[in-house]
């Protein structure tokens, strides 16, 4: 460290203390910053009296902090009390102070161990020995306008600190606790690092129509968007599980709540911290299609032509789509202040291509968050603020499918050099010969490499706090917030992409804007009187979101105009555009008391009372109250006794929340679109018809929740844990039902005018039970292990399906989910059913293969009811579930010395999955037209049997992970400013052992939801042709991208079934990805 003195003799100095004393400091002080690790001169700023400070006789002291064992501590702060002089400890623990007082008194402190204060008395060496904290990282719980002590709080939590968090390339906040919770299931869509936001379920699917992820609030902003935190910025995720927790927030904490919490400055010298690494990413596991020479052995085996299916080329397609990526994430982080001011910032940059050709995500955070304290603490200000920048190149999935059917024999180029696309006249011919072409058979790399597919987003969060505490115990508080998300999107498909015969260019330009502002008004009053004490909050909540963009598409211009001058198109009547926009409001009253007795009873009661723009006027507001009480059993005198109990906790709670997220706007209210023209005064005048019914009865759905838990802490707090046990009951579900036009309907009595309403309807059921231990199984010496597991079990039932005027028919369900194939003739696997999961596969049995009256080969099905010739209908049967029963992770944390070893395994057991790639690729009938996997010929499906949907295509998806791991060595001092260092290797997805046969064993959860009420990933539905990747876009936006490329329409239905058909592997995928990672990390 650097020491800056002054001398009163010297005249330069003398200038610099003429400065500080008139407060002229601003220039100064970005100098000195850069030259002094040891007096922030900020608190000189502000105040003469710093300029005498720095002037008196310093004394230094040196020492070592060590923890119980007689290893140093590194990162430890060492303050001179009431004052901002301080140092941080190197990586052995040693320290070095000057001090203006010899008599003064030495704060050390350091995360998981308990502060001490040290008198100097005129030692220059002072060595402190910290006592360890077990409790301290779990010490304080942050529970939604407000934080608890662990001890206290009577629901269901769960807290994941920054140094638990999942080490490797991490591109959303999401992926750093996966596996860390139980009963929280995160699940991403692949390797895509475009398609950055996993679908999260927390105690299973709430809902058929409205959001089934938890609300997120970030640092007190409920609804702010994962993507405005790096995870680097991280300090504690806190998960709200059940409803006697989450009721604070509700309408919106139905499905739970998750808060996280950014690191902020501490009091004390300077500090920066460099972070950076190198990832190496490729593909984990491909299906095992024929090779070129393969296929052409089967050709032989097959007694088929050779000459006429062997095209001479040897591709491996899906080598051809896929690279090994190389991406890099660098972290800077500059933090300190002093008692009355604090201050953090950071910037971080990822940059992450993905492992298919073309594909890639760039982003840049910026965060800094400033607390000012004044008034002898009475005032506090935080300034909190951060922006992401992204770029996103997206892909169409399309291709992997296109891969697996293409021949392998087929080149990829042409005999002009250029991309071979197979029928297509001028565009066909290799080595002489014209290749044909066929359904769904086309180039895959073209469409890869030759279409633009592109969009910079910007998220932008600012918020402002203000608290005031007028007298001890009384606090008032203001929190406002505006947070915007802007998307620019580009898509262009050249008129060389010769696909479909296309010989035409097309652009596509869309721009999306969401504006989300918050202001909230709380008060809090906090009374202790004997062995009684209460918190007690009250307040008012304001958002308002403002959603809004516009879209124009064109043909016929030269290609070198890209999307950018689309306008140019040869024909008017090509050009499509459309525009957009919605508002909502949601305005709230929240109060919550928290009493405990004794320290030893306690007691939560939450009331909630919302109001929401998006539904019916009839049923605009509603009431969510919640109870809880706890009982600590270890302060009872029946267990004082008990040496080995440090702590046991009784919970039970109750509590009422609602859903309202994830439905439109103006879902309430009759909407009109266009349709056709009429004739008037000679002109054509759009015509309009009813698109929507209006629905005044229209409310939100309601979660009703018991939970019972148990919180325990034994052998002297080296063993600790939770057991909760829960069931919750949502009803009134939003669920659009098909409605005769001219149908009277609703309190008003109202006529239907369109086909659909979306109306309250039916109830589904979770109820399950969930274990967490921490334990610190190995103490001794120099070595540590700390071994983590969390089991979760779910079981989810669709409990009713009917209400009033809208009645399901059980006898013909409603069925979901495809297979990302245009090709007509499977039917849908999973089918929603009373008394069954979300997620129930439901088809036919296969008995055998028979004959039909012609001598055609057909499937011969079990008889259950249809005579065993309705697989469509009355002969279907459940065929299982892709619900898992058991969810898990299991996390050890090995210490040894100067190094760490951390890897958490993941799994799940008990569900099934659809393989959808085999119901095509297994079938030997699309040999050779189409290339087939290797076990295509060993499933005795006979000569013209086409693929269909059974029994058979359902496979077990019990599998376990080794999700990731991190060795890290931690270098020895090496600069006396280098406080500590830290070099790592790290993993992610390193493994997973499973008997599925194919991509990837996990099942899909359903489409992630955009918060701002679009369609995330609605590119990627199903019906043939991708086209817009992971792209953040509407269902008329997508529609028009997957036109351009040989697609089908999106719309609300599709979106809403890929939510109701977890558990499909689709054709159309992008491969899960295994990446290795090499990083250090610096403190100064």
């Amino acid at each position: 460290m650097r020491k800056i003195y002054f001398n009163s003799d010297v005249p330069h100095q003398n200038i610099l203390l003429e400065l500080l004393s008139k407060k002229k400091v601003f220039v100064v002080l970005l100098v000195t910053l850069g030259l002094s690790q040891e007096v922030p001169l900020a608190e000189a700023a502000g105040n003469a009296s710093a300029a005498a400070l720095v002037q008196q006789q310093r004394f230094d002291v040196s020492g070592r902090v060590s923890d119980e064992k007689g290893q140093g501590v590194p990162g430890a702060t060492v303050l001179l009390m009431g004052t901002t002089v301080g140092a941080t400890t190197d990586a052995e623990g040693n320290f070095t102070i000057s001090v203006p007082d010899p008599n003064g008194t030495l704060v050390i402190s350091s995360l998981g161990y308990q502060r001490q204060e040290v008198a100097i008395n005129n030692r220059s060496v002072i060595n402190v020995t910290l006592a360890s904290d077990v409790q301290a990282l779990g010490e304080v719980v942050v529970t939604g306008y407000g934080t608890q002590r662990k001890a206290d709080v009577t629901g269901a939590t769960a807290t994941v600190t920054s140094k638990d968090l999942n080490s490797g390339v991490v591109n959303n906040p999401m992926q750093a606790i996966q596996g860390k919770v139980a009963g929280l299931n995160i699940v991403s869509a692949g390797g895509d690092p475009t398609n950055n936001r996993p679908a999260i379920r927390l105690r299973g699917t709430s809902s058929l129509s409205a959001n089934s992820e938890p609300l997120i609030v970030i640092d007190g902003v409920a609804g702010a968007d994962l993507n405005t935190v790096a995870p680097e910025d991280i300090e504690s995720i806190d998960v709200l599980k059940d409803a006697s927790a989450s009721a604070i927030y509700g309408s919106r904490g139905a499905n739970g709540v998750i808060i996280v919490t950014t690191k902020r400055g501490e009091a004390g010298k300077v500090t920066v911290e460099v972070n950076s690494y190198v990832g190496v990413e490729e593909v984990a596991r491909t299906l095992p299609f024929l090779s070129a020479d393969e296929y052409v052995d089967r050709l032989r085996e097959q007694g088929l032509d050779v000459s006429a299916n062997d095209y001479g080329a040897r591709t491996d397609w899906f080598d051809e789509l896929t690279r090994t990526a190389i991406s890099h994430n660098h972290n800077v982080a500059v933090s300190g202040g002093t008692e009355n001011f604090t201050y953090r910032g950071s910037v971080v940059y990822l940059d992450q291509p993905g492992i298919a050709v073309n594909s890639g995500f760039d982003r840049l955070n910026g965060r800094l968050n400033l607390v000012q304290k004044a008034l002898n603490d009475k005032l506090e200000i935080q300034l909190l603020l951060s922006q992401q920048v992204s770029n996103k190149d997206y892909v169409d999935y399309f291709p992997f499918l296109l891969a697996g059917r293409i021949n392998p024999t087929f080149p990829v180029y042409n005999d002009q050099g250029t991309y071979l696309q197979p029928g297509v006249a001028g565009f066909d011919e290799f080595n002489g010969n014209r290749i044909p072409g066929g359904f769904e058979i086309e180039n895959p790399l073209a469409r890869m490499e030759q279409i633009t597919n592109e969009s910079r987003d910007r998220l932008t969060l600012g918020n402002l706090k203000v608290f005031v505490e007028p007298f001890e115990g009384l606090r008032f508080g203001v929190n406002t917030s505006i947070n915007s998300y802007n998307s620019l999107y580009g898509f262009f498909r050249p008129s060389t992409w010769r696909a479909n015969n296309n010989n035409v260019s097309f652009g596509f330009r869309s721009e999306r804007e969401v504006v989300d502002r918050l202001l909230e008004l709380t008060g809090q009053y906090n009374k202790a009187f004997g062995t009684h004490s209460f918190n007690v909050l009250g307040g008012y909540t304001y958002q308002k979101l403002s959603n809004q963009g516009l879209f124009a598409a064109n043909r016929g211009f030269p290609d070198v105009f890209g999307y950018n001058n689309i306008g140019t198109g040869d024909n008017p009547l090509d050009r499509e555009v459309g525009s957009h926009q919605s508002e909502a409001i949601l305005i709230g009253f929240i109060g919550r008391i928290n009493y405990s007795y004794n320290d030893r009873y306690l007691l939560t009661a939450n009331i909630r009372r919302d109001g929401s723009s998006r539904f019916g006027e009839n049923n605009r507001w509603g009431w969510f109250p919640s109870l809880s009480v706890g009982w600590r059993l270890k302060e009872e005198a029946f267990l004082q006794g008990v040496d080995f109990i440090d702590d046991l906790k009784l919970r039970i709670g109750y509590g009422v929340t609602g859903n309202q997220e994830g439905i439109p706007d103006y879902a309430a209210r009759p909407l009109y679109a266009r349709s056709g023209t009429y004739q008037s005064g000679g002109q054509f005048i759009g015509a309009y018809r009813p698109l929507q019914n209006a629905n005044p009865d229209l409310k939100w759905e309601t979660s009703k929740m018991w939970n019972v838990g148990l919180d325990f802490a034994f052998l002297g707090g080296r063993l600790n844990g939770s057991l909760e046990l829960y069931d919750k009951d949502t009803e009134d579900l939003l669920f659009e039902y098909p409605i005769a036009i001219g149908t009277r309907y609703g309190s008003e009595n109202l006529t239907a005018v369109a086909p659909n309403i979306l109306a309250n309807v039916g109830e589904i059921n979770n109820r399950g039970i969930e274990l967490a231990l921490d334990y610190l199984a190995v103490d001794a010496g120099d070595f540590q292990w700390r071994t983590l597991i969390n089991l979760s079990h779910n079981k989810n039932e669709v409990v009713s399906l009917s209400s009033g005027l809208f009645q399901y028919d059980p006898t013909s369900p409603r069925t979901y989910g495809s297979f990302g194939s245009g090709q007509g003739g499977i039917a849908a696997p999973v089918a929603l059913l009373e008394g069954r999961p979300v997620g129930q596969f439901y088809g036919p049995v296969l008995r055998g293969y028979g004959t039909s009256d012609t001598g055609e080969p057909i499937y011969q099905w079990e008889d259950f009811g249809g005579g065993g010739n309705d697989p469509f209908g009355e002969d279907r049967t459940l065929l299982g579930d892709a619900n898992p029963n058991l969810i898990f992770g299991w996390g050890n944390n090995f210490t040894y010395k100067s190094f760490d070893l951390n890897f958490l395994f993941r799994g799940a057991l008990g569900h099934q999955i659809v393989n959808g790639p085999y119901i095509y690729s297994a079938n030997p009938n699309r040999f050779p037209s189409n290339n087939v996997v290797e076990d295509a010929f060993g499933t005795g499906i006979p000569e013209g049997i086409s693929p269909a949907f059974y029994d058979q295509w359902v496979e077990d998806g019990d599998f376990v992970r080794l999700d990731n791991f991190r060795l890290s060595y931690r270098l020895p001092t090496i600069w006396k400013y280098l406080t500590n260092a830290s070099v790592y290797i790290a993993g992610n997805n390193t493994f997973v052992i499973t008997n599925y046969r194919g991509i990837d064993p996990e099942p899909r959860l359903g489409t992630s939801r955009d918060i701002y009420g679009g369609s995330q990933s609605a590119g990627v539905q199903p019906g043939g042709g991708g086209g817009a990747g992971g792209a953040n876009l509407t269902p008329a936006e997508a529609s028009v991208i997957r036109r351009a490329v040989g697609g089908t329409d999106i719309n609300a239905g599709d979106i809403q079934a890929a939510g109701l058909s977890p558990g499909i592997e689709p054709l159309s995928f992008y491969p899960r990805t295994r990446t290795f990672t090499l990083g250090v990390s610096l403190t100064f």
